[in-house]
């Protein structure tokens, strides 16, 4: 019988619950201690999920028994814990962005490499709808020309509204879109975007709203459009236009309109996300480094980082 994958879970967020019960439900893995710096959050989520809890970090990385760890923490602690958890022969899975800057991630995706280990970086959206229905259907439209998103919530709170905690906008909003972007298309050329953002006089962002501009080598033009702080509104809309028809999804539901059959709505594809983490959990039972989606992370996170650049020196960044 495999032993199985013995799990740490940093944070005790929405997302970790999201990892524990997908390492849970895998067979595979197995939960044994969650660690927050707030023992009350840390001790309810143990409370659930009948494990151990800490809020000393060293409890779980000095743990012989822990084979990996989990990351659902604010941003801009992913690369500290997920080094101390590489340094510490812990593989590694991050949300995403896995770092606020490329030189981080590139140290992380060495020391994976000199330590045998595997970091991987949790792409769920990849195997999102209407996404991961679109992709595979993606010869209806035929010549791809544009693909544009629009994101937008009234929620914008907690350590997300906080720049030291959450980071860049563009490489936390914006990188769920570009990521299903680069994983169809690669040839990026150019970056550009207006960003309109409010903060309150204690510096907590109110209110977010800017579009990324994507041009691609291949003639594709992709925008997205993300607000979040926007009064009583959610919505999300995508729209894939190509010479032969065009996919649009709103309200749940993802239609294809050309002028031959009219607009029919076409049924999504039906995937536990949570694939992505028994993925993980099966590549630590191999017992070899693979970095695999953290080379996927680091062409997004390269984007998103133009992206910044844009915003701050307000021209079009050539890739």
């Amino acid at each position: 019988m495999v032993r199985k994958v013995k799990v740490g879970i940093i944070g005790a967020g929405g997302r970790a619950n999201f990892q524990a019960k997908s390492i849970i439900g895998s067979q595979i893995g197995e939960v044994k201690i969650v660690y927050s710096p707030f023992l009350e959050e840390a001790k309810s989520f143990s409370e659930k999920y009948g494990i151990e809890y800490t809020d000393s970090l060293d409890d779980v990385l000095n743990n012989p028994d822990i084979d990996a760890i989990t990351v659902s923490t604010p941003n801009a602690t992913h690369y500290e814990i997920a080094k101390k958890g590489l340094e510490s022969n812990k593989n590694v899975l991050v949300e995403y962005p896995p770092t606020l800057k490329l030189e981080q991630l590139e140290e992380l995706i060495n020391l994976a490499k000199e330590k045998n280990l595997v970091y991987w970086v949790s792409l769920t959206q990849l195997l999102e709808n209407p996404h991961y229905t679109i992709k595979k259907n993606l010869n209806l439209i035929e010549k791809p020309l544009s693909y544009n998103f629009s994101y937008i919530s009234s929620f914008l709170g907690g350590w997300y509204s906080q720049i030291s905690l959450s980071g860049p906008v563009y490489l936390w909003q914006h990188f769920h879109f570009v990521s299903q972007l680069l994983d169809i298309w690669k040839d990026v050329e150019e970056v550009s975007v207006f960003e309109n953002i409010e903060y309150s006089s204690e510096g907590i962002m109110s209110l977010t709203f800017s579009v990324m501009n994507i041009k691609f080598k291949s003639g594709i033009i992709s925008t997205i459009e993300f607000g979040m702080g926007i009064k009583d509104v959610s919505d999300t809309r995508i729209k894939l236009v190509g010479d032969g028809g065009i996919f649009y999804y709103e309200k749940g539901k993802l239609y294809f309109i050309n002028k031959k059959e009219g607009k029919r709505e076409i049924e999504m594809e039906k995937i536990d996300i949570g694939v992505d983490t028994v993925n993980f959990l099966k590549k630590v039972q191999e017992g070899k480094f693979n970095i695999e989606k953290a080379l996927e992370a680091r062409e997004i996170l390269k984007i998103c980082l133009c992206a910044e650049i844009s915003a701050k020196e307000k021209r079009i960044v050539k890739m």
